[in-house]
């Protein structure tokens, strides 16, 4: 009569380091996904930089739109990066082809609107009009100052 006892206690403990252990594993990937999260960096293109870029050539951008249509064209003040997660507006304006196909990575088409902060990826087309490839929204990820 006392096995029985004896043979839940000892699966109860079993479970018990199991748990731990997983509990374990899950935290130590988590903080390496944080970790990896936060070495990536969003490299924009300059805005000397803009100038020189020839057609095919690759730019960066982080924009705050100031008019969006996402079947065809988006506006928007060009920001630099302070920090991660704090931008402050240049005197840069920068105008993008996008579109329907264009994919908005962290939302949905709909988010592609004014006042939207983005991060576009963007080839430079001819006549210096850039050709956006992806489109990342930053809103709510990032403060504008």
């Amino acid at each position: 009569m006392a096995s029985a006892p004896l043979n839940a206690s000892r699966a109860n403990r079993i479970w018990i380091v199991v748990l731990i252990v997983l509990a374990l594993l899950s935290f130590a990937a988590m903080r390496r996904s944080m970790v990896k999260a936060m070495s990536m960096k969003a490299e924009t293109t300059s805005a000397a930089s803009f100038a020189q870029l020839k057609p095919g050539d690759e730019a960066k951008l982080v924009l705050q739109l100031t008019a969006a249509d996402p079947a065809s064209n988006i506006e928007g003040t060009v920001l630099a990066k302070q920090t991660e997660t704090i931008y402050r507006r240049t005197s840069d304006t920068a105008k993008i082809t996008v579109d329907a196909a264009t994919p908005v990575v962290m939302g949905k088409p709909s988010d592609v609107r004014a006042g939207a902060v983005v991060h576009i990826t963007a080839k430079m087309g001819a006549h210096q009009r850039l050709h956006a490839s992806q489109i990342v929204i930053l809103t709510g990820y990032v403060t504008v100052q």
